[in-house]
């Protein structure tokens, strides 16, 4: 059975296995019952505060009203969170093993990520963000909230620190993160258009259009450039945090985000006057949401520059054919404004802009984590359309606020294509991230002799989790695996790599094991001798969900 995130946290995947067996231990030999059975569960966490912004502790279920494009459903599923704001116990895991979840991990609570975009942000508006977010990390009150830090920029996702609460810590991570560089933006054409009539001016503003062209076409694939980098970075992040229980909150500290969303459908727009459709990108975009979805993250756009100030009118006309830089100004502003409100209430975060306060920002999505609840109603797809649907929530109690998401992107049913789980296995190959949706513990057993001259085979061993993947029992107990591993010098050349697929169907005494033990995965790679920094990806097929683990190993001649 497939599961598809749909919702703000997760979809649960309701397979009816055991009544499925009890039927057919029901039915006559000789005669084949089918039973199949799919509820898809879409969830909500809503933060609820009074009008002071105090959370609000003691709401009941029947308080609750949720809303799908205007139709009411039916809550199933009603739990309460809070948590408290300290940091875990530390226990170092073994030195010998590599693993995508460490042993406090599941103790985390009130989870912030601070991402420092630096693809979309001029340098000296990254400086004062740095500044910014320094001044939060050493404020006495937040130093035992766990804080993780990235960054972004040309070259992709760095993971700059893992969850610490220790200020001193991420201080260092934070001064050693690199340099940003200007942004994509568009400029007013030095074109020479004439307007006179005669042979040569037509000849010269026909030479003159070629350029504008030109340029808006440079400045076009620049800018989707940046907008495939964004969006695989915050599908990566999502990735990354997703196998972390709770609330989390991404503060996505930006000078903008290079696209537009048409707030109603929440169409992907490539930001600038023309707002066309990059229908190459749809699909990127719809995986971004859904791994924000199933990974629990509210994104929390935070404007880096400050306060605006937008310059006045040009004393001069611009000239016939070239954009007004007052009015694009203007319009730029209103959009990326818009474009943070948008993405911010779809995911049930906050937006900040036009400020000076980064840290009370800051101090907020932190404090959103501390106290949630949530909301679940199994998804009803007949007769439903593709695409994003609308959700409300409404309190039945006078003087609330609620925080919670406005929608989610339904995906169609079935597998995803082949070319698709390659390209997101690759992905997750490339990434400097560890994926951790599926818990992953790498190990070397050994390193021999290799039947290929020069080279020495090392074997490893990973061990996954009980319940790490799914199984349909309405088709025999099936599952469906990869594994992926590639070894990699310290240039980043590709030195060895392995495939394999592993599915079938299990029998009642090995399914549970599987789900109650896990399982292990043996495998090899051959290597010249020479230090690898070794990646294994683990997928599930069924549910889509992924595990990534990095491992150095170093072959001696």
């Amino acid at each position: 059975m497939r599961c598809f995130v749909l919702s703000r946290i997760f979809v649960y995947c309701v397979v009816a296995g055991l009544a499925a067996s009890a039927l057919q231990a029901q039915t006559p030999s000789g005669v084949e019952t089918k039973f199949t059975s799919r509820s898809e569960l879409v969830t909500v966490p809503v933060v609820v505060t009074d009008k002071s912004g105090k959370h609000i502790l003691d709401l009941a279920k029947e308080d609750f009203a949720v809303q799908e494009d205007g139709k009411e459903q039916k809550i199933a599923v009603f739990e309460k969170s809070q948590t408290a704001a300290q940091p875990p116990p530390h226990a170092p895991d073994p030195p010998d093993l590599f693993t995508n979840l460490h042993s406090q991990d599941s103790s985390l609570t009130q989870l912030t990520i601070v991402a420092l975009d630096m693809l979309n942000s001029p340098p000296q508006d990254t400086v004062f963000a740095r500044d910014q977010i320094l001044k939060f990390l050493t404020e006495p009150a937040n130093q035992a909230r766990p804080i993780s830090l990235v960054t972004i920029n040309r070259t992709g996702v760095r993971l700059v620190h893992h969850f610490s609460a220790d200020p001193k810590e991420l201080l260092e991570a934070l001064n050693q993160a690199n340099r940003s560089r200007q942004p994509v933006k568009q400029e007013a054409s030095e074109a020479f258009l004439p307007t006179a009539k005669n042979r040569l001016s037509t000849i010269l503003r026909n030479m003159g259009d070629f350029q504008v062209d030109a340029e808006q076409a440079a400045y076009s694939f620049d800018r989707r450039t940046d907008i495939t980098l964004t969006l695989k970075a915050l599908e990566q992040i999502a990735q990354a945090f997703a196998g972390l229980p709770g609330r989390k909150s991404l503060v996505w500290a930006s000078a903008g985000f290079p696209f537009s969303i048409n707030e109603t459908t929440m169409a992907l727009k490539e930001a600038g006057p023309s707002l066309e459709t990059p229908a190459d990108l749809l699909p990127l975009y719809q995986k971004a949401w859904m791994a924000l979805n199933q990974a629990q993250i509210s994104v929390y756009p935070m404007d880096v520059r400050g306060l605006v100030n937008l310059a006045g009118p040009p004393p001069t006309t611009p000239k016939p054919g070239m954009p007004d830089p007052f009015v694009q100004e203007q319009w730029s502003q209103a959009n990326l404004i818009g474009t943070f409100n948008t993405f911010a209430h779809a995911t049930a975060g906050r937006a900040y802009y036009n400020g000076n306060d980064l840290p009370g920002a800051l101090q907020q999505a932190a404090e959103d984590n501390s106290s949630y609840y949530l909301l679940g109603y199994y998804l009803n797809r007949q007769n439903k359309k593709l695409g994003w649907h609308k959700l409300s929530v409404k309190v039945k109690r006078e003087g609330v606020q609620t925080l919670a998401r406005t929608g989610f992107f339904l995906a169609p049913p079935g597998p995803h294509p082949p070319d698709d789980d390659k390209d997101e296995m690759q992905t997750a190959l490339d990434s400097p991230l560890d994926y951790t949706a599926i818990p992953i513990a790498a190990k070397w057993q050994q390193i021999q002799a290799g039947t290929e001259a020069g080279k020495k085979k090392a074997t490893f061993i990973l061990t996954m989790p009980g319940n790490f993947a799914e199984v349909d029992e309405n088709d025999r107990n099936h599952f469906s695996l990869d594994f992926w591993s590639a070894a990699r010098t310290q240039t980043g050349t590709l030195a060895g790599d392995t495939e394999q697929t592993m599915e079938g169907h299990l029998k009642p005494e090995a399914l549970e094991r599987f789900r109650s033990k896990g399982t292990d995965y043996r495998g090899a790679l051959t290597l010249a001798p020479g230090e690898y920094l070794v990646r294994f990806v683990v997928r599930d097929r069924l549910s889509g969900r992924m595990g990534s683990v990095a491992a150095p190993l170093k072959v001696e001649p």
